[in-house]
């Protein structure tokens, strides 16, 4: 096979995968969010005023590290396993759950903020569903993995909740029970 023909079968596979989830398909997302929102964490960061310009000239940097950090952790799981991994644009565009808005560095800072927040909590609900599919497929190295990235973002949105004023849960995601991925 020549490299257009095993990119070609990659697609296909990456394909099947999503519409029947495996934890390799929902880390594919995850890598995307972590990609997306390292680059609007960035962007709030520099366009962010008031005192959620402070919070995040405090914390940015961190965080847009552990991101980064737990990307190229994950892209390596994968590989290491024989798992294809988005690697060009338009895989991040398509995987990426989070949405990306060039007028959101005008909104008012807190209101960056915690779009921020949101964009944390919705990352909880596929690395949850990839630690389940993890556990079901035996991959202990990646629910590991998985495991603490939430933990990291969980205490995230509680500092940045705190900071703005919120209760833990306000303006954030509720499971329905017939919600279904």
């Amino acid at each position: 096979m020549n490299a257009e023909e095993k990119y070609q079968a990659e697609l296909k596979q990456s394909d099947l995968d999503h519409h029947q989830p495996t934890a390799a398909a929902m880390t594919g997302h995850i890598i995307s969010n972590l990609l997306i929102h390292s680059l609007k964490i960035n962007q709030a960061n520099l366009f962010a005023k008031g005192s959620a310009s402070l919070f995040l000239a405090e914390k940015a940097a961190g965080w847009i590290a552990y991101e980064l950090q737990e990307l190229d952790q994950l892209n390596h799981l994968l590989v290491n396993n024989g798992e294809s991994i988005p690697t060009i644009t338009a895989q991040f565009k398509e995987y990426t759950m989070l949405e990306e808005d060039g007028s959101s560095k005008y909104l008012a800072g807190d209101k960056q903020l915690f779009a921020l927040v949101k964009d944390f909590d919705t990352q909880t609900l596929f690395i949850t569903k990839a630690i389940t599919l993890a556990n079901n497929e035996s991959w202990l190295e990646l629910s590991a993995n998985l495991t603490n990235l939430i933990a990291w973002i969980k205490e995230q949105i509680r500092v940045t909740q705190d900071f703005l004023g919120h209760e833990l849960k306000e303006g954030l995601y509720v499971e329905d029970d017939d919600d279904d991925f």
